[in-house]
């Protein structure tokens, strides 16, 4: 289970489905929102080893209106932690932040604050549009503190800032098959992933039911966790939320499933309850 929260990665990921975006001028539009502020959910995080499934941490998103920069914003934020029983073993309290415009969703400001088991990871960018750069700030226990610049491709996002931008997607637009790019900046490294649509589906949700629900596997970065690969499979509500409701991936040892267990301030009626 090294690093296990860390597979918090595994919903950012899973929200980003696909990209999609018009371009004016060089900046990356938006022209739908399917989230407000004050939109919170919550997933439980299911480990397998050896055939047993063991519920051993939670991640939370939510979405706040903000100011940075002398600008409004939305604040989004993803938290993850062990359960109290698991910090003995590993003890993981994640926080991924990022700021956005809240009329293109085109991110402003990162941060992610990382304490696995007392290794600190503390990174920050600050995008610069006009010059298509990233500004970021490392620092890690046992390692110097690092700054460096980095030129982006429009149309890049963070971690936190693609979960969301993403969730706007037009499915009617893909083939089952599908395969979409993306631009993603990962901790100071830009990195060519992508999703694949794979059609529709009913998925049960323990204790919430059961939802019409859109499938896509999605290429996992390898590191860590992951030995990377189309290993991701993710099914999102089928109506204008678009919220994750199931995510599974194998990770280098065992298997990893989030499960949606609570959720608050939708902007619209989860019409994809099915019962």
């Amino acid at each position: 289970m090294n690093k296990l929260i860390i597979i918090s990665a595994i919903i950012l990921f899973s929200l980003s489905a696909e990209q999609v975006y018009s371009q004016e001028d060089g900046i990356c539009t938006n022209n739908q929102e399917v989230f407000q502020p004050g939109e919170k959910v919550r997933y439980v995080l299911t480990y397998n080893w050896f055939l047993v499934w063991t519920d051993v941490g939670e991640v939370t998103f939510e979405v706040m209106n903000d100011h940075i920069f002398d600008q409004p914003a939305y604040h989004l934020r993803g938290k993850g932690k062990t359960y109290p029983f698991y910090d003995w073993f590993y003890q993981v309290r994640d926080v991924y932040e990022s700021w956005v415009d809240p009329t293109t969703l085109q991110p402003l400001y990162y941060k992610r604050d990382v304490n696995n088991d007392g290794y600190r990871i503390d990174i920050k960018y600050r995008y610069d549009w006009q010059d298509s750069l990233a500004y970021a700030e490392s620092e890690k226990t046992r390692k110097p503190f690092s700054r460096d610049t980095i030129e982006l491709p429009q149309c890049t996002n963070d971690v936190m800032s693609l979960v969301y931008y993403a969730r706007n997607i037009d499915f009617s637009q893909y083939e089952v098959g599908e395969k979409i790019p993306m631009n993603l900046l990962l901790d100071t490294e830009l990195e060519q992933v992508y999703v694949r649509y794979k059609g529709k589906e009913v998925k049960k949700v323990r204790k919430l039911g059961k939802f019409k629900c859109i499938k896509f596997t999605g290429y996992l970065v390898k590191g860590d966790i992951f030995d990377g690969g189309e290993d991701l499979e993710v099914w999102v509500t089928d109506d204008k939320n678009r919220i994750p409701v199931w995510i599974e991936s194998p990770i280098k040892v065992g298997k990893i499933k989030a499960r949606l267990i609570e959720h608050e301030g939708l902007k619209y009626d989860l019409e994809s309850k099915v019962d």
